[in-house]
């Protein structure tokens, strides 16, 4: 019996000595700006990422401006926007994100509008690697990215309703993400906001959470880690997110059949589907939406923040050129 104490006290002595070296390595590289793709030193440095050390794009002051209709929109500007695997300069018009390819609006008799959430945006990547900025390269035709991190289907549709591009705009791609779901559920498309919740919602929350917090927090989450990964890798299908698409699909179209003038406008809905999930009842094209599912890869994404990199986009941008 002494022997299975001693031998067992011995183990939790390594293992948490272990763990506080790969821990250590984690932080020390991640607050570098240096990621890894590696069995544990990956989940931790995404737990630190994401339970602290991620700055967050609409709670920049310096990228966000009030907005009484939409609580928040993009300054007009530049907006620098930083993490540990990227350094991107972000440029903004009163309703879309400037990339600069095809200016010349006597060019056009047809232009897309993209509407989407932080990933049509662009996070984590340049105005010329988005793929909005790629698809409009492509067909020669002039593409508005309108699309602001994240907004619900519900405020893009009133973003784009009270830019002067609606009322023309003949096609419309919406980018979606199961994240829409609650916005699109409880969100009155009419809601006037006040600068008070602006301020409560998404101020520069940078400072609020101390270094000391974010370490014990995040070290103690790394000791279970381990076998959080252990069981990823065994159980791969097991894990998946699963998106039950019929419930997504109700409230989307609701949103669009009560918003927008489907007997003018071309709406094609596309879904980028990450490696960990898997999607059933996807549903097939109708008279009035067009549905794509566009399967992304492992390398189409940073190593620990989620959204796709400039390979994602330009994914992304020729799956929807091939679809036109």
């Amino acid at each position: 019996m002494k022997k299975f104490f001693f031998y067992t006290l011995a183990f939790f002595f390594y293992y948490l000595l272990i763990t506080a070296l790969v821990f250590s390595f984690s932080y020390i590289s991640l607050i570098n700006g240096k990621t890894y793709d590696f069995f544990w030193v990956k989940s931790i440095q995404k737990q630190i990422y994401f339970k602290g050390y991620r700055n967050i794009w609409q709670n920049n002051t310096n990228c966000t401006d009030f907005d009484i209709h939409l609580l928040y929109k993009p300054k007009i500007g530049n907006c620098a926007f930083i993490n540990p695997e990227f350094k991107t300069l972000l440029k903004f018009d009163e309703f879309s994100r400037n990339h600069n390819i095809l200016r010349d609006n006597n060019f056009f008799d047809e232009y897309l509008i993209v509407l989407g959430d932080s990933i049509a945006m662009g996070w984590g990547v340049n105005d010329d690697e988005t793929f909005s900025y790629l698809l409009e390269k492509k067909l020669k035709k002039r593409v508005y990215n309108m699309a602001v991190s994240s907004y619900g289907s519900v405020r893009e549709i009133k973003k784009l309703k009270l830019s002067p591009y609606y009322k023309n705009s003949k096609t419309i791609i919406i980018q979606y993400h199961p994240n829409d779901l609650g916005e699109n559920k409880e969100l009155d498309i009419n809601k006037i906001y006040s600068k008070k919740e602006f301020q409560n919602n998404f101020g520069d929350k940078s400072s609020n959470l101390k270094r000391y917090e974010l370490i014990l927090g995040t070290f103690k989450s790394s000791i279970r880690l381990f076998f959080s990964d252990i069981n990823d890798f065994i159980f791969k299908d097991n894990n998946l997110e699963l998106i039950d698409f019929s419930i997504h699909k109700k409230y989307l179209e609701n949103v669009l059949k009560e918003n927008v003038d489907l007997n003018k406008k071309r709406v094609i809905i596309f879904l980028p589907l990450n490696p960990w999930q898997k999607v059933i009842n996807f549903p097939n094209n109708s008279d009035q939406f067009e549905y794509i599912q566009i399967k992304m890869d492992k390398s189409d994404f940073f190593i620990i923040d989620d959204h796709p990199n400039k390979f994602g986009h330009l994914r992304i941008a020729s799956r929807l050129f091939d679809y036109f």
